[in-house]
C-alpha cells in the first residue's frame, strides 16, 4: 500500500458526502451551518489535482455523522440536545455541547457528600426518635423521579430505610463492605445481611444467582460487594469539577467506559430476555439505565468512571470494556435471528422454543445435541427458503 492510499483511507471525498446528503435529505447548506455550530468537524483538506484545479475532502467518519445529526434532528430540533447526543456516541464535536454539563455535574457531585453527611449529623443529633434515613425514606416514597421510581417499586416501606443508609454510604465515600459477612450453611445455601439483601432486590439482581449457562453464572452478586466499595472509593476523592476540566481525550475514554460497560448489559438482557425472561441473569436493571438514563445520570456516570479509573483493580482496561462490549453487540444479533426463527418459521418452533434451550444449556452433552439438530435444520433451511426469509431478522 502506498502514501496516497493511506492518506485517502483517512478522508471521505464529496461524492461520498453528496450520497449522503441525498439519502438523509441533508443540504450543503445545513452542512455548513452544523459546521459552524461545531456540530461537525471544521478539518477541510483542499487537495490540489493536475489541471484540475482542487478536491475537497472531509474527515474520516463524516458521513455517519452527519447521518446521526439528521436522525438526532428528527427527535428534536436543537443543537444543544443534537451536539450531546453526538458526543456521547464517540463523535468529534464543540466542547461547547459537553464540558459545561460536566463541569455543572462536577460541582453538584462535589456539593453532595458535605451536604449529605451534614444533614444526617445534624438529624440524628437533633432527634431521638428515628434516624436521618427513617425520615428520608418516607419522603422517599413521594418522590417522582425516573431513576428512584424503579429502585422503590421493589423495596418495601420498611427496608427503605436500610436502602437509602446504603446508598448514602457509597454515596459519601463511607461504605466500607455490609454490615455482616455472608457465609454457607451446611446445605449450601448462602446467607447475607439485611443490607445486602435489600440491595439485591433493589437493583434487581436476583435471578443472577438462578441463572446459569453451563453451570456458569454471571456473578453479579458475589461482585456488588466490592463494586459498591470501589464506587464508594471513587466518591471519595471528590473533586469532580476538576475532573470535568480534564483534556478532553481523557474525559472521551472515561465517556467510552462508561457507554460501553451499559451496552454490555443491554446487550447481553436483549439476547438472553426471550429465553430467560423479564429478569433474565439479573440484567434487567442495567439495561433499563442503559436506555432510559437520564442526561444528568449519564454526565455523572462519565465523571465516576474517569474516577474509577483511578481506583486499583476497579474497572478493566478501556480495550477490553469495548471487545467485551463488541461481543455482547454480536451475541445479542445472532441471539435475535435465533429468536425470529422461533416466532416465524414452524421448522425451528420446537427446537428454538425457551425451554429447549434451557436444557440444552443446562448440560454440555446435551448441548452438543441440540446444536447438532439446530445446524441440520439450517442445512435443510438454505435448500428451502426459509419462511419470510425475504425480510431482515
Amino acid at each position: 500500500m502506498v502514501v496516497g492510499d493511506v492518506l485517502d483511507q483517512q478522508w471521505e471525498s464529496q461524492a461520498e458526502v453528496d450520497a449522503v446528503l441525498a439519502e438523509s435529505g441533508v443540504t450543503m447548506d445545513q452542512v455548513r451551518r452544523w459546521r459552524r455550530e461545531g456540530l461537525l468537524s471544521k478539518d477541510i483538506d483542499w487537495s490540489p489535482q493536475d489541471y484540475h484545479g482542487s478536491v475537497v475532502r472531509y474527515p474520516k467518519g463524516t458521513c455517519a455523522q452527519i447521518r446521526a445529526a439528521a436522525a438526532l434532528f428528527k427527535e428534536k430540533k436543537r443543537v444543544d440536545y443534537v451536539g450531546l447526543r453526538l458526543w456521547r456516541r464517540g463523535f468529534p464535536v464543540n466542547e461547547k455541547h459537553w464540558r459545561p454539563r460536566l463541569q455543572k455535574s462536577g460541582r453538584l457531585l462535589d456539593g453532595f457528600m458535605p451536604l449529605v453527611m451534614r444533614l444526617i449529623d445534624r438529624f440524628n443529633r437533633d432527634s431521638q426518635s428515628e434516624t436521618f434515613h427513617d425520615r428520608a425514606a418516607r419522603e422517599f416514597v413521594k418522590a417522582d423521579d425516573i431513576v428512584l421510581s424503579r429502585v422503590k417499586g421493589r423495596t418495601s416501606a420498611e427496608k427503605l430505610p436500610i436502602l437509602l443508609r446504603v446508598l448514602s454510604e457509597v454515596g459519601t465515600g463511607e461504605f466500607h463492605g455490609f454490615e455482616a459477612p455472608r457465609h454457607r450453611d451446611e446445605d449450601g445455601k448462602v446467607w447475607r445481611s439485611a443490607d445486602e439483601t435489600v440491595v439485591i432486590g433493589a437493583f434487581d439482581l436476583t435471578n443472577a444467582e438462578s441463572h446459569s449457562i453451563l453451570g456458569k453464572k454471571l456473578n453479579l452478586i458475589e461482585l456488588l460487594p466490592s463494586g459498591l466499595d470501589h464506587v464508594s472509593a471513587a466518591m471519595s476523592m471528590g473533586n469532580f469539577a476538576c475532573v470535568a476540566d480534564a483534556p478532553a481525550e481523557e474525559i472521551a475514554r472515561a465517556r467510552d467506559d462508561a457507554r460501553n460497560s451499559v451496552a454490555i448489559g443491554l446487550y447481553l438482557y436483549e439476547a438472553n430476555r426471550w429465553i430467560y425472561g423479564d429478569g433474565a441473569f439479573g440484567l434487567r436493571f442495567a439495561a433499563w439505565i442503559a436506555r432510559k438514563a437520564p442526561d444528568a445520570l449519564v454526565d455523572s456516570m462519565t465523571l465516576l468512571m474517569f474516577r474509577l479509573r483511578q481506583v486499583p483493580d476497579a474497572i478493566l482496561p478501556s480495550d477490553e470494556i469495548a471487545a467485551m462490549a463488541n461481543q455482547a453487540r454480536e451475541v445479542c444479533i445472532a441471539s435475535r435471528k435465533l429468536e425470529w426463527l422461533w416466532l416465524n418459521d414452524p421448522r425451528f418452533s420446537e427446537i428454538l422454543n425457551p425451554k429447549r434451550i434451557k436444557l440444552a444449556f443446562a448440560d454440555k452433552i446435551m448441548l452438543k445435541l441440540w446444536q447438532r439438530e439446530l445446524n441440520a435444520l439450517i442445512v435443510q433451511g438454505a435448500e428451502k427458503p426459509l419462511i419470510g426469509s425475504n425480510h431482515e431478522s
